[in-house]
């Protein structure tokens, strides 16, 4: 074993490159103020060129509980995931604390949107009581309406909107990116690099897309292929930017002959065998490069502000969900 892997005669872990930061798998290239693993990294490090820590970017952990659970070590920042789920189970309200959590962090988001117009996608934040004004204000949210060309008569919806979608609206207009052809999908692709541009997403932030159900009545099939096939190639690869596409597939085979083109499946489901009679919803992962994740199902619940939460299987589903007689079962935090 070469003298750089022993410390007093006892291994230890192969050193570092300190320019790519990756174990050096053999004798180091040595320079006066450090150890490379190749002649490549140490002419770059001649020329004061210093990679980033992959960890600090190639990795994303959501900030959302039943998720992470089940990917310890985070998400491959490169990978376009597809959320998914049964109706009923929330789905679209993952997505949207994907994006909260990603602002909560700092971090830049982009929601494309085919199934709402802007303003009903920003009223999800708001009805979890997350505030997305100041992240609209300091640039840090976009979204790509794929939405409003569809109307028949866009004029008279503006028109229809109340005082609180109008000044939403307003208040977003800077931020949001329109597609007048949303049925095109070079035309989505552009928008969103656009959108991503404007917000320097390279190596941060995350973008969301509902849904790929949508998309599908708009395209042909093997174009919304060659839409996911693209944007993860443009990028999730290049930028390492996670994309998350939400899609109602579950018990269906829709999607089984395209699973390849993703490169992780979260599925969402709703199931009655841990509780008669009480239909809980549950979350797995199928399918992640690039990263372990344990195979098992975590049962969950939602709650407006709290967003998904994890609890056992084993658990009473009376220790979750209250009854409120007014407006039926409702979750209760018991932490």
């Amino acid at each position: 074993m070469s003298e750089h892997l022993r410390t007093g005669g006892t291994p230890q872990y192969p050193l570092q490159c300190d320019h790519c930061h990756y174990p050096i798998p053999g004798e180091p290239k040595e320079r006066g103020d450090g150890h490379y693993c190749s002649g490549s990294c140490r002419e770059a490090a001649d020329g004061e060129s210093t990679m980033p820590d992959p960890d600090a970017y190639k990795r994303v952990v959501t900030g959302i509980e039943p998720l992470d659970s089940l990917v310890p070590n985070g998400i491959p920042a490169d990978s376009f995931l597809l959320l998914s789920g049964d109706e009923g189970t929330r789905r679209s309200e993952l997505l949207t604390e994907l994006v909260w959590r990603a602002i909560e962090r700092g971090e830049p988001a982009v929601l494309v949107s085919f199934a709402d117009p802007p303003t009903a996608t920003l009223e999800r934040f708001f009805g979890n009581g997350w505030n997305v004004l100041p992240a609209l204000e300091t640039d840090r949210l976009r979204i790509v309406d794929c939405f409003t060309h569809r109307l028949s008569d866009r004029e008279a919806f503006l028109e229809s909107r109340n005082e609180w979608q109008t000044f939403v609206g307003e208040a977003a207009a800077d931020s949001i990116v329109t597609v007048e052809e949303p049925d095109d999908g070079p035309a989505v692709a552009d928008a969103l690099h656009e959108a991503l541009d404007a917000l320097e997403m390279t190596e941060t932030g995350l973008v969301t897309i509902d849904s790929l159900d949508e998309l599908g009545r708009l395209l042909q099939r093997d174009r919304v292929h060659d839409f996911v096939t693209e944007v993860r190639g443009t990028i999730c690869t290049p930028r390492y930017v996670p994309i998350v596409a939400g899609a109602t597939t579950a018990g269906s085979d829709k999607y089984p002959e395209d699973e390849y083109v993703f490169d992780g499946i979260v599925d969402l489901r709703l199931t009655d065998q841990f509780t008669p009679e009480t239909r809980l919803k549950q979350l797995g992962v199928r399918k992640l490069i690039g990263t372990q994740f344990l195979p098992q199902w975590i049962t969950y619940e939602y709650e407006p502000a709290r967003g998904l939460f994890a609890f056992g299987s084993s658990t009473d589903a009376r220790e979750v969900y209250d009854y409120d007689f007014g407006n039926g079962p409702r979750a209760v935090d018991r932490r």
